[in-house]
């Protein structure tokens, strides 16, 4: 009884702890991060994981920055220059991260097309017309001869 009462403490100090520095302009400066620690792959301001390893320092980070008087463009730069790239939840719009930007819709126009020429062939084919008089060249004239005279035998 007195172990689960100190887990449930612990539990709403650390909740508490989050509520703290997860402020509604931490949260919006969060939301242009990925979280780092592998398993959620949400932007940072969405990682509920309690305790992350990542996001909850990562959290703290900005929050400190904003004390220090940081405006979302710095702190943006700040962690590009210490964790790189790969932070940043969507591409920026420079060099050759324009191709991610550009790209689905390149891929959604050549994807359009396609399926417009293979239905306009599949309209323009011409079925394929079944002799109806005549040696078609399929059956052989002994056969076709053959084949006449069991018709007439036959009415």
């Amino acid at each position: 009884m007195r172990f689960s009462l100190i887990i449930l403490m612990s539990l709403l100090a650390a909740s508490q702890l989050r509520a703290q520095i997860v402020t509604p302009e931490v949260k919006k400066v969060a939301q242009a991060f990925m979280c780092q620690c592998g398993d959620c792959n949400y932007q940072l301001s969405q990682c509920s994981m309690l305790n992350c390893p990542s996001a909850t320092p990562l959290r703290a980070e900005i929050s400190d920055h904003m004390k220090n008087g940081l405006n979302e463009l710095q702190i943006r730069e700040a962690f590009m220059a210490k964790y790189g790239k790969v932070i940043l939840s969507a591409p920026t719009a420079q060099g050759f991260d324009r191709a991610a930007w550009a790209l689905p819709f390149v891929m959604l126009l050549v994807g359009l097309a396609f399926v417009y020429l293979v239905i306009r062939s599949w309209l323009r084919r011409k079925p394929a017309l079944s002799p109806t008089t005549g040696n078609s060249g399929l059956i052989p004239e002994d056969f076709q001869k053959k084949l006449e005279q069991e018709l007439k035998d036959f009415e």
